[in-house]
């Protein structure tokens, strides 16, 4: 009954205020949490991170003056977006020059054109493949992570109210870097995706949807949570249920 009770009682709240709110109802979770980051003191307080979050939604803070941040993912099924960015700010976060940029917004704009043809053809493929394998790590890392060492990733399933938390730097360990192209882009791994944002452009109806400039031709990572669950049931940190 206590657990349909906290269900009800949390109505309403968005997913990072759900966790934010409910965390500090499990000391054992806490303890867990403390064991892990080497942290002596006692719980301070949970907040949303705010505006200047990066990947962290929530900040767990210790009376000792450590706090650990929590990148929090909520789902049922499907896909949930991992990160997105402009061609040019992905060129720019890792070091292609203005060449591979021009080339790269090509490919975006064509597969803009043409949704049905595969975003890389198998001669982009040779290019692009040497670029994603030698960066697979640090893609992974800046999809999920801003500071891996003091970070937990907080996984909540909407259907079952539960919530598992894992260590952010056992998480990114145990995530595969092996590349395979696809229709819509790439994949890293089983569970992660590089692609074209996409969308029907509802919300920027004054940019042709063949512009660069156009969201719908950001590039973003995405992430299938269902089936990363598994590939971390060792690395664990804690779970309890809403």
């Amino acid at each position: 009954m206590k657990n349909e009770n906290n269900r009800n009682a949390y109505v309403g709240m968005n997913i990072e205020t759900l966790i934010k709110n409910s965390i500090v109802d499990h000391p054992s979770v806490i303890n867990k949490i403390k064991r892990q980051f080497n942290i002596n003191g006692k719980l301070d307080n949970t907040s949303k991170a705010g505006i200047y979050r990066g990947k962290s939604d929530v900040r767990i803070a210790f009376t000792c003056g450590h706090y650990v941040d929590a990148n929090i993912k909520g789902y049922k099924t499907g896909f949930n977006q991992l990160t997105r960015t402009s061609v040019a700010g992905f060129c720019k976060k890792f070091g292609l020059d203005n060449k591979d940029k021009q080339e790269l917004e090509n490919i975006i704009i064509a597969k803009s054109r043409n949704p049905k043809n595969s975003l890389f053809s198998e001669q982009n493929q040779k290019k692009w493949d040497k670029f994603f394998r030698e960066k697979a790590k640090v893609l992974l890392e800046w999809g999920f992570s801003d500071h891996p060492s003091r970070e937990i990733l907080v996984i909540y399933d909407i259907n079952s109210s539960i919530v598992r938390i894992y260590p952010m730097k056992k998480v990114l360990s145990k995530l595969s870097t092996e590349i395979k192209f696809t229709k819509g882009g790439l994949n890293i791994g089983k569970c992660i995706s590089f692609q074209r944002k996409g969308g029907n452009g509802s919300m920027s109806k004054t940019v042709s949807k063949t512009s660069i400039k156009h969201p719908g031709n950001n590039v973003q990572l995405k992430l299938k949570i269902v089936k990363m669950i598994p590939l971390l049931d060792n690395v664990k940190l804690a779970e309890y249920t809403i």
